[in-house]
């Protein structure tokens, strides 16, 4: 009888038993190995790494960092802040003061007086000019373009545009008139003159006999040279 927990479509037991011998034989060494390093990795960094670890931050570490900190960091920082930062303070401050001075000299020797003559002569000048001179020439120019506006200028283009607009008046009408009383009686009488002889002549002479011609001798004598050249086989 089949086994209540073996289902139908399970392997048989004799290729299963094959099977799980070959895993045993095959996989279980590498997994006991795959244990065996691990057990062995953290016995070595608990065991070994770690102290070693703890052995060189306080062996070598810690003790490195004490002699940079006292030997090199203090020595030069207070060598720096006692030895060099002094003196170089007071030479700074001699080379601000020796420059202000030979700063101050040029200014003495030259700003001094020129900003005495600026405020003692020439704003005063300026003033005075200004005063004497500019303001009343601007007011005579004033006075002289309103005389000069209102006496000649304004007089003379008023006379002019009156002068401008008679003659635009007057040239109006004179074309006007020449217009009514020449160049349309003349325009007339050619157009007259013209539809009575020469557009007759035209009309009841030339273009009838252009299209007689047309109509009787050149079309017919066309024809008939097309049908020569035709018959003879040149065309």
């Amino acid at each position: 009888m089949r086994r209540a927990d073996q289902s139908p479509e399970s392997a048989p037991a004799w290729l299963l038993w094959p099977v799980r011998a070959v895993a045993v034989v095959v996989v279980l060494p590498f997994r006991l190995l795959g244990m065996a390093v691990a057990a062995i990795g953290r016995f070595l960094h608990r065991y070994l790494i770690v102290p070693l670890a703890w052995l060189g931050h306080h062996a070598i570490v810690v003790p490195a960092t004490w002699l940079w900190h006292y030997l090199i960091v203090v020595p030069v920082t207070w060598l720096w802040a006692e030895v060099l930062l002094p003196p170089a303070r007071w030479l700074g401050k001699a080379l601000v003061t020796v420059f202000g001075w030979l700063l101050a000299i040029p200014v003495m020797l030259i700003g001094v007086p020129l900003m005495w003559l600026w405020e003692h002569a020439a704003v005063p000048g300026a003033r005075l000019f200004h005063r004497w001179i500019l303001h009343p020439l601007g007011i005579a120019l004033a006075a002289a373009g309103g005389f000069l506006w209102t006496w000649v200028l304004a007089p003379v283009g008023r006379a002019i545009a009156w002068f401008l607009r008679l003659g635009w008046q007057g040239t109006s009408w004179l074309f006007r008139q020449i217009y009514r009383f020449l160049l349309r009686p003349i325009g007339i009488t050619v157009a007259v003159t013209w539809h009575y002889t020469f557009g007759a002549v035209w009309r009841h002479v030339i273009a009838p006999t252009g299209r007689w011609l047309r109509d009787e001798i050149l079309r017919p004598t066309g024809a008939a040279i097309r049908s020569v050249l035709s018959a003879l086989g040149l065309r």
